[in-house]
This record gives C-alpha cells, structure tokens and sequence, in this order.
C-alpha cells in the first residue's frame, strides 16, 4: 500500500473549501513577495494577513 498522499490537515482539519478571487498584478506580486520573506505559502500568508485583522478587529 502507497503512503499517504495530498496536503496535511492544518490543526486537524483539512483544507476543502476553495476561494477564488482576482486580484491585480501588483497585489498578487505582494503576496508572493511577502510569502517569499516569510518562506511559507501564499495561502499562510493570506491567512497569517486575516488574523492581524482579527485582532485589530478586536482592539476596538
């Protein structure tokens, strides 16, 4: 039997749900420029973006 394949679940949950979105040259090269500096994915990086606006959401 082959070993497990596809993407590790983050925090024990898969990854199912799709969004897609259109986004400009410029923003999608920020994206990539951020990802690149932090050496993780682009989807990390969105997801490490909602969370400071989560918790600026929070602040006030």
């Amino acid at each position: 039997m082959s070993p497990r394949t596809g993407r590790p679940p983050v925090n024990g949950e898969s990854r199912k749900e799709k969004l897609n979105i259109r986004l400009t040259k410029e923003e999608k090269d920020r994206i990539d420029r951020c990802a690149e500096e932090l050496r993780i994915s682009r989807t990390d990086t969105i997801m490490k973006g909602i969370g400071l606006v989560e918790d600026e959401i929070g602040k006030k």
